[in-house]
C-alpha cells in the first residue's frame, strides 16, 4: 500500500485563516448558523415522528427536502460560478429566516400539520440547492491556496464541534421548553449570519465569458447558457478520471448510508432507547463528536494511505458499524458506534473537499462542488425511501441490510485498481 506524505499546507496552524478578515466574518456567521441548524435538525424529525408515529412518514418528509435539493444543486453550481457566492448566501439565509419564523409560529399556536412539514421541507430543499454550492465555493475566493487545507479543516472541525454540542442541547431544550424554542433559535441564527455576510468586503468577480454571453440576455439565452454551464461541469468531471471515480464511489456509498442513518437513529430514539428526544440529541452529538476528531486527523497524521484506499477503508468501518446498530441494546454503545461512524465521515470529508478544490480550475469550482454535493444529496431521496420502508418493518433489518451491503460494496470496490490508485 502506497503512503502519502501530508503536504506543507496541511501543517499550517489551524487558526491562521482567521487572520483573513472576510474568512473570519464568514466563519463566525456560519458557525452561529450551524449551531441554530442543530436545534432545527433535532426538532423537525421529532415533530414529524410525534405527529405521525411513522418512520415511513419521516422518510418521506426527508425526501421532500432531498428531491428539490438534488434537482437544484447543478443549477446552483452554475449560478455560484457566475454570481458572487456571498450574494447567493445572503438571499438564501434571508429566505430561510422567514421560513423558520413561520414554522415557529405554527408550532407555537399548535397548528402544525403534516402537509406543512412537506411544504417547508420542499422550500428548504430548493434554497439549499443554491446555498450549498455557494458556501462550498466561497472559501477559495477568500484565502490563498496555502491556507485552503487549514480553512477547510477549521470549518469542518467547527461544524463537527457544533454537531457535538448542538443536538444534545437541542434535545434537552425541546424536552423542557418545547419544539417552538428550537425553531426560534434557528431563526435568530439566520439573522446573525446574514449580518456577518453584509460586513464582508470581498467581491467575487463573475467570469468574462459570463459577462459577454449574458449581457442583456433574453429568457431563452439564459436557459441555453444555464444548460451549457451544467454540461461544461459534467464534461469537466467526466474527463478528469480521478475526480470522476471519486464522485461515483461516494455516490454509491451514500446511497446505502445516508437514509438508514438519519431515519434509523430517530426511530431508535422513539422505540428502543429511553429518553426519547434526549436520546436523539445524544446520538446526534455522538456523531458530531466523532466527526470533530475525524476532521483533526489530517493535521495530526503525517502519513496515511492513498485517498482511494483510505476512502474505502473508512467506508468498510462504517458498514460494520451500521450493521452493529441493529443489535446494540443501549444508548451508551449506540453513541460510541455512531461516534466512530462520524469519525470516519469527518476524516474523509476534510481530505476529500480539499482534494477536489485543488483538482479543480477556479472557474469550474462551483459546478464541481455542486456535483460533489449531488453525489451525497442526489441519492438521498432514494436512500430515505428505502430506509423508511425497512424501518417500518424492523429496525434490525434496516441496519443489517444497509451495513451488510455497504461492507460488501466497499470490499468489492477495493478490488478495482482505478480506485486504489487515486491519491
Amino acid at each position: 500500500m502506497g503512503k502519502l506524505k501530508v503536504d506543507d499546507t496541511q501543517r499550517l496552524p489551524l487558526w491562521q485563516p482567521l487572520w483573513v478578515r472576510d474568512f473570519l466574518l464568514l466563519y463566525i456567521g456560519e458557525s452561529i448558523s450551524l449551531l441554530g441548524d442543530q436545534f432545527y435538525l433535532v426538532a423537525l424529525p421529532w415533530l414529524t415522528i410525534q405527529l405521525t408515529n411513522s418512520p415511513l412518514s419521516l422518510g418521506t418528509v426527508l425526501m421532500a427536502a432531498a428531491i428539490p435539493r438534488a434537482m437544484f444543486l447543478l443549477i446552483g453550481g452554475v449560478v455560484s460560478d457566475r454570481l458572487p457566492p456571498r450574494s447567493i448566501m445572503l438571499l438564501s439565509n434571508a429566505l430561510r429566516a422567514v421560513l423558520t419564523a413561520l414554522l415557529t409560529a405554527l408550532v407555537m399556536f399548535q397548528k402544525p400539520q403534516l402537509w406543512h412539514l412537506y411544504l417547508f421541507a420542499i422550500s428548504f430543499g430548493i434554497i439549499d440547492g443554491f446555498f450549498i454550492p455557494a458556501t462550498k465555493s466561497i472559501i477559495p475566493s477568500l484565502v490563498t491556496r496555502e491556507l485552503l487545507a487549514a480553512s477547510n479543516a477549521l470549518s469542518m472541525g467547527t461544524t463537527q464541534l457544533l454537531v457535538l454540542i448542538g443536538p444534545a442541547l437541542g434535545g434537552l431544550l425541546i424536552a423542557t421548553t418545547g419544539i417552538q424554542t428550537a425553531f426560534a433559535i434557528d431563526t435568530a441564527s439566520f439573522l446573525v449570519t446574514t449580518s456577518t455576510l453584509l460586513l464582508m468586503k470581498n467581491s467575487h468577480q463573475t467570469s468574462a465569458a459570463f459577462d459577454s454571453s449574458m449581457r442583456k440576455p433574453t429568457f431563452r439565452r439564459k436557459i441555453f447558457s444555464l444548460i451549457a454551464g451544467i454540461y461544461e461541469g459534467l464534461n469537466y468531471v467526466w474527463n478528469n478520471r480521478p475526480l470522476r471515480v471519486i464522485l461515483l464511489v461516494i455516490t454509491i456509498l451514500n446511497l446505502i448510508f445516508v437514509g438508514p442513518l438519519q431515519v434509523g437513529i430517530v426511530s431508535l430514539a422513539q422505540s428502543r432507547f429511553p429518553g426519547g428526544v434526549i436520546a436523539l440529541g445524544i446520538m446526534n452529538s455522538a456523531w458530531g463528536g466523532g466527526g470533530l476528531l475525524g476532521t483533526l486527523m489530517p493535521g495530526v497524521l503525517r502519513r496515511f494511505p492513498k485517498l482511494g484506499v483510505l476512502m474505502l477503508s473508512l467506508a468498510s468501518i462504517q458498514g460494520f458499524g451500521m450493521f452493529l446498530l441493529g443489535y446494540i441494546p443501549n444508548i451508551v454503545w449506540a453513541g460510541v458506534t455512531i461516534a466512530i461512524l462520524g469519525f470516519c465521515s469527518g476524516f474523509f470529508t476534510v481530505l476529500g473537499i480539499t482534494w477536489i478544490q485543488k483538482q479543480t480550475l477556479p472557474e469550474m469550482l462551483g459546478r464541481v462542488m455542486s456535483l460533489g454535493m449531488l453525489s451525497s444529496f442526489g441519492v438521498a431521496p432514494f436512500s430515505y425511501a428505502l430506509a423508511g420502508t425497512l424501518a417500518a418493518l424492523n429496525l434490525t433489518i434496516l441496519f443489517s441490510v444497509a451495513g451488510g451491503i455497504m461492507l460488501i460494496m466497499s470490499l468489492l470496490l477495493t478490488a478495482n485498481p482505478s480506485v486504489r490508485r487515486i491519491d
